[in-house]
């Protein structure tokens, strides 16, 4: 009896052991839940600043591709390139880049355009056809052609009339000057003629214009001085440009007329054919300002109140039509003879 009692009483210190040691009693619920919240926070807060940084450099990723696009679109209209998609995707976006990408970014350059320097980018048209066998042609393709993309765009100014002015906008050199008074008057000429000019008729113009041979440009290094190298120049800016058709009725003999190139026809365009008739004719009479603007619509092609395309030379011719009648109504004011004379003398 003695002995079992003694092996009861050293068993039950084993058994307290047990029950005291930490590794079998339960953790509490709240303790665990505690425990695994404490655990996560930092693991949320990691993931939290990983996305702010990885949204960040997007964003930053994003404006430095505007910057690039605003680069590029400056740098092709110094040089009179059209900007170009193909040229976008490789030296801006980078291969791979989607549709939606493009937009973003051509969207934001433009606003950026407009917004810091008063321009902005506007599609390029394509060549004109001229010939019968390049209308067939366009016919043709018009239903490929109908939903297709722009490709390709350039610079055009945005600011108002009154802000372009040499004084305010000075040419960046005097040979600049003259090559874009040049490419101003020859595209004039070819759209005032219907938009084809016969090359006979070009090389009359050029006679009387004393650019037969020799042009007033001194960039002998370019080979400007030479009116063959400055036309050919034209050609390659988009300004104008040769079609040559074979006539068979001619025994085989090919037409060659000139052809107002794309970027003419945005950067000059009929509003620039109207402006500078206009200085050419300089301040005329209500009647004949009236007289005037018919003659050159019907030269132009346009119908009575017909919208004028171009840019360059918009409002010029109004504005000088308000200010005339404006002087007139004062003048009506003021009655008596004096007056009358004064106009006479104006005129």
């Amino acid at each position: 009896m003695p002995l079992i009692r003694g092996r009861k009483r050293r068993a039950e210190p084993e058994l307290e052991d047990e029950a005291s040691s930490p590794a079998s009693s339960p953790e509490p619920a709240t303790q665990r839940r505690r425990t695994t919240s404490n655990r996560a926070a930092p693991e949320a807060e990691d993931a939290y600043a990983s996305d702010n940084n990885t949204a960040r450099n997007a964003a930053e990723g994003q404006d430095t591709l505007v910057k690039k696009m605003v680069r590029l679109a400056l740098a092709c209209e110094y040089q009179r390139k059209p900007i170009r998609r193909a040229e976008i995707s490789e030296k801006v976006l980078g291969s791979g880049t989607g549709a939606k990408m493009f937009k973003h970014v051509f969207g934001s350059a433009q606003q950026e355009l407009r917004s810091v320097f008063g321009m902005e980018m506007v599609e390029l048209p394509g060549r004109e056809k001229v010939t019968v066998a390049q209308k067939r042609a366009a016919q043709k393709s018009q239903s490929q052609t109908a939903n297709k993309a722009p490709t390709s765009w350039i610079l055009i100014s945005i600011l108002p009339p009154q802000y372009r002015n040499p004084a305010i906008l000075t040419p960046p050199s005097t040979e600049e000057s003259k090559y874009t008074s040049l490419t101003t008057l020859l595209t004039t000429l070819i759209l005032l003629s219907g938009n084809s000019l016969p090359d006979a008729k070009m090389d009359r113009y050029l006679r009387r214009l004393g650019l037969e041979d020799n042009t007033p440009l001194e960039s002998a290094g370019a080979g400007l001085d030479k009116t063959e190298k400055m036309l050919k120049r034209m050609e390659r800016d988009g300004y104008l440009y040769k079609v040559k058709e074979s006539n068979a009725g001619m025994g085989g003999e090919e037409d060659v007329v000139w052809v107002v190139g794309p970027r003419g026809r945005v950067e000059i365009g009929e509003g620039g054919a109207r402006g500078l008739v206009g200085a050419v004719y300089g301040e005329v009479g209500e009647e004949e300002e009236e007289e005037l603007e018919r003659r050159v619509g019907r030269s132009l092609g346009l119908g009575e109140g017909a919208p004028v395309r171009g840019r360059e030379g918009e409002g010029g011719r109004k504005k000088r039509g308000r200010k005339r009648r404006d002087e007139d109504e004062e003048d009506a004011e003021g009655g008596g003879e004096g007056d009358e004379e004064d106009d006479d003398d104006d005129e």
